[in-house]
C-alpha cells in the first residue's frame, strides 16, 4: 500500500532526499554529507592552485610545435625565484659597508652605540653566508624601535632574531637594548641559471 500511495503523489526531489537519509541513518548520513563537503572543498581548491591565466586551455607545448616542455616551464619561474631570492641577499664583501651603515642609523636616531660584537658562518646547503651582529644600544625605547624597524627597510636581507630591553630606574627616560640582526650574504655574484 506505500508504494501505490507514493506512485500517486508528485515526488519533488526536496521530499525524496529526505526519504532517502531518512531511510540511511543519521550516521551515514552524516559520513555521506562530510564525503561531499571534502569533495567540495578539493574541487575548489584545485581550481584556486591553478596559476592565473591558464584556464582549461590546451597546455602550450601540445598546441605550439618548438615549446619547451611543461617541466621546463614549471621549473623556470621556480629558477626564476631562486635568482631573486640570492640577488636580494647582500654581498659578503661589502659587509663593511653593512656595518657601517648600521652605525649611521643607530647615531640618526640618537642611539649610543660604541661596539657590536660579530660573528661569521656558512650554510653550505643553501649557499648563504650569515653575519650575526650583536648591538648593544643605550637611547630611547621609541627611538630604539625606529631604529630596528629602519634597519629591516633598509637591508632586506637583515633578520631581527633577538632584541632585549633594561630600564636601570623607573624614572630613567633612556633604556640599554641588546639587539641581535643576522645578515644573510652571497659569497659571489648571481649568476642565472
Amino acid at each position: 500500500m506505500g508504494r501505490a500511495l507514493m506512485a500517486r503523489l508528485p515526488a519533488s526531489p526536496w521530499l525524496i532526499t529526505r526519504v532517502a537519509l531518512a531511510r540511511l541513518g543519521a550516521a551515514r548520513a552524516t559520513v555521506l554529507a562530510l564525503l561531499a563537503c571534502t569533495l567540495l572543498t578539493l574541487v575548489t581548491l584545485t581550481a584556486l592552485m591553478r596559476p592565473l591565466g591558464q584556464g582549461d586551455a590546451a597546455p602550450a607545448h601540445l598546441s605550439t610545435p618548438g615549446k619547451q616542455p611543461a617541466a621546463a616551464t614549471a621549473a623556470a619561474p621556480a629558477d626564476a625565484r631562486l635568482l631573486a631570492f640570492f640577488e636580494t641577499l647582500g654581498n659578503r664583501r661589502q659587509n663593511d659597508l653593512h656595518v657601517k651603515l648600521l652605525f649611521d642609523l643607530a647615531r640618526q636616531n640618537g642611539l649610543t652605540l660604541k661596539q657590536g660584537e660579530y660573528q661569521y658562518g656558512y650554510d653550505a646547503a643553501a649557499r648563504v653566508a650569515t653575519c650575526q651582529i650583536v648591538l648593544p644600544l643605550k637611547g630611547r625605547y621609541d627611538a630604539i624601535w625606529h631604529f630596528v624597524l629602519e634597519v629591516l627597510k633598509t637591508l632586506p636581507f637583515a633578520a631581527l632574531q633577538d632584541i632585549n630591553f633594561k630600564r636601570d630606574a623607573i624614572g630613567d627616560e633612556a633604556v640599554t637594548a641588546q639587539v641581535r640582526f643576522t645578515l644573510y650574504l652571497r659569497d659571489a655574484p648571481v649568476r642565472t641559471p
